[in-house]
């Protein structure tokens, strides 16, 4: 069993305490992007000219979380909603997430606040005693709604009543690592091919935009930024590179690399390990690289590209600080 140093030389984190806390915070991420995901798409069909298929609506929706099903084999759409938010046995479901989520925080019951042990068990109720079908049937945006709430109120609370220590700088990194990776996966699927970038903001491919804004809470900051006119290419330019808005690449990339140089300095490592230069190399490009130069080339490269970095990073910080070796530990 591996530790890691935290806040003086007498007080230490066990690598499992550092991994639980890491992956909660990953699923807790995971169960509040598929909850936005799923209700703007509700919400879309609603609004939606009765003429349109929900298939292809559907069929974006499910590759958006990585949850591949054959268009062959597709489900009927309100089954297939009613898995990815209810199913206690599908790991791409809400439930699961939320359930998973709870579980690591029990079992590091010891290192986190009582208010948010209090909070996350309130989720993990309201997840569980819910019937799908008098949801489903009644208020479906709600549901959705309370689990993008419990998840927020969980980060505000860890946030105002947890040490700032190591502890809660895994935490960060496992948020920022999920919210990137989701909105890779995200956007390949919303813009994967360049002659997406068309100029094309009438009926109903602008209110596609606007949705698609709205999947990643963007659409007001985006308007801030540039105004309600939709253009694919701003829409990629500030979800990839705007340093503001907290579910950009460029703001996630910030948010990891400064989390791992915060935990080198209270474990007393070196930055200049791995983990940190491959965060500073993510960090460096989205802060440097143009929206142009990107749609000019392989969009669809560039995003697997900072996905392939996220999940090089994962394997490196655990090599770092979970799954090292006492003579790595010495050094």
């Amino acid at each position: 069993m591996g530790f890691a140093q935290i806040d003086g030389p007498d007080s230490y984190m066990l690598s499992r305490v550092a991994e639980s806390l890491y992956w909660m915070s990953r699923y807790l991420e995971r169960a509040e992007n598929t909850a936005r995901l799923i209700d703007v798409h509700q919400n879309l069909m609603l609004d939606s000219s009765p003429e349109i298929s929900e298939e292809p609506r559907l069929m974006r929706l499910l590759n958006s979380i990585d949850y591949r099903v054959s268009s062959d084999e597709l489900p009927e759409p309100e089954d297939i909603l009613k898995t990815l938010a209810f199913d206690a046995e599908n790991p791409f479901s809400i439930h699961h997430s939320v359930t998973a989520a709870r579980e690591n925080a029990r079992q590091v019951r010891e290192q986190v606040s009582s208010e948010m042990w209090t909070q996350i068990n309130k989720l993990y109720l309201d997840v569980h005693t819910v019937d799908p079908d008098e949801v489903w049937g009644d208020t479906p945006h709600d549901f959705f709604v309370a689990v993008k709430h419990g998840s927020h109120l969980f980060q505000g609370i860890t946030d105002a009543t947890m040490n700032h220590n190591q502890g809660w700088y895994f935490i960060q990194v496992g948020r920022y690592i999920e919210r990137l990776t989701a909105l890779t996966t995200f956007l390949n699927v919303q813009l994967q091919q360049n002659e997406d970038f068309a100029d094309n903001n009438k009926g109903n491919e602008y209110f596609e935009m606007v949705a698609m804004l709205k999947s990643v809470s963007a659409f007001e900051a985006y308007c801030k930024v540039y105004n309600p006119e939709m253009k694919p290419d701003w829409i990629a330019e500030f979800l990839l590179f705007n340093p503001e808005f907290p579910r950009s690449a460029r703001f996630c990339a910030d948010g990891i690399l400064h989390a791992l140089d915060r935990m080198a300095d209270v474990t007393m490592r070196h930055k200049n390990q791995r983990v940190n230069r491959l965060a500073g190399r993510l960090q460096s490009s989205l802060s440097f690289d143009e929206i142009g130069d990107v749609i000019d080339g392989d969009f669809h490269d560039y995003l697997m590209n900072i996905k392939r970095q996220a999940f090089k990073i994962h394997d490196s910080l655990y090599e770092a600080y979970i799954n090292y070796s006492i003579e790595a530990a010495l050094k």
